[in-house]
C-alpha cells in the first residue's frame, strides 16, 4: 500500500481529541525556541523501482531558520533564514530568494511554519485537517494555491507534543518522500 493511501486511512480512523485544537497546538509548538534533530529519509520516485535513503541533521531557531544537512549519501545544505534561501551541493553555493521561488516558499512554509506555530502562515498555503491528540498528533496539509498544486500534492507532519517526528510527502507526479525525526536537542524560548 503506498502512503498516500495510509496517510488517508489513518486520518479517517483517527479521530481529534476533544479538546484538541490546531490554535491549542501551534501555540504549544510556538514555545519551541530552538531544536535540533538527526532524520533518516526514503524517498520512492515513480520512475524508480528502489527506493533513495538519506539522512542528517535538521536545525531550527525561532521564529526563521531552519537549515537541513544531508550528511550520507553526499553532503548537501540547505539553510532558510528570513527569506534567504542557501543551497550547498558539491561544494558549489546558490543563494537567492523565496520571492524568486514561489512555488518553495509554500514547499518550507509547511515545515517552517509548523515548527513556529504559525497558524496564519500555514492557511495561507493550505488546507488543514487535525487528527489525534497531545500524545499523537497528525496535520495533514493539501495545497490551495494551483501552482502549488502542480508540484506537491499533500504533506503530513505528525509528532507527539511539541516535537515533530515525521514529514511526509507526495508530489503531483506521484513521488513520495518520509522523513522520521529523531529530536536530539529542544530549547526553550
Amino acid at each position: 500500500m503506498r502512503w498516500p493511501a495510509v496517510c488517508g486511512l489513518i486520518l479517517l480512523c483517527a479521530q481529534t481529541a476533544p479538546g484538541f485544537t490546531l490554535t491549542g497546538l501551534m501555540a504549544q509548538l510556538a514555545q519551541v525556541g530552538a531544536a535540533s534533530a538527526s532524520f533518516t529519509e526514503t524517498k520512492s520516485l515513480a520512475l524508480l523501482t528502489t527506493h533513495l535513503q538519506s539522512n542528517g541533521t535538521l536545525d531550527y531557531k525561532a521564529p526563521d531558520y531552519v537549515r537541513k544537512t544531508t550528511l550520507a549519501p553526499s553532503r548537501q545544505d540547505f539553510t532558510l533564514q528570513g527569506d534567504v534561501v542557501t543551497l550547498s551541493v558539491n561544494g558549489e553555493v546558490k543563494r537567492f530568494s523565496l520571492s524568486q521561488a514561489p512555488q518553495l516558499a509554500g514547499l518550507v512554509a509547511g515545515v517552517r511554519a509548523t515548527l513556529a506555530g504559525d497558524l496564519p502562515e500555514l492557511q495561507r498555503y493550505y488546507r488543514l485537517s487535525l487528527s489525534g491528540g497531545m500524545a499523537h498528533w497528525q496535520i495533514l496539509m493539501r495545497p490551495r494555491d494551483a501552482g502549488l498544486l502542480k508540484i506537491m500534492a499533500w504533506m503530513s507532519v505528525t509528532g507527539t507534543g511539541d516535537k515533530i517526528t515525521e514529514i511526509d510527502s507526495a508530489s503531483a507526479k506521484g513521488d513520495e518522500t518520509k522523513m522520521q525525526v529523531n529530536e536530539t536537542v529542544q530549547h526553550g524560548q
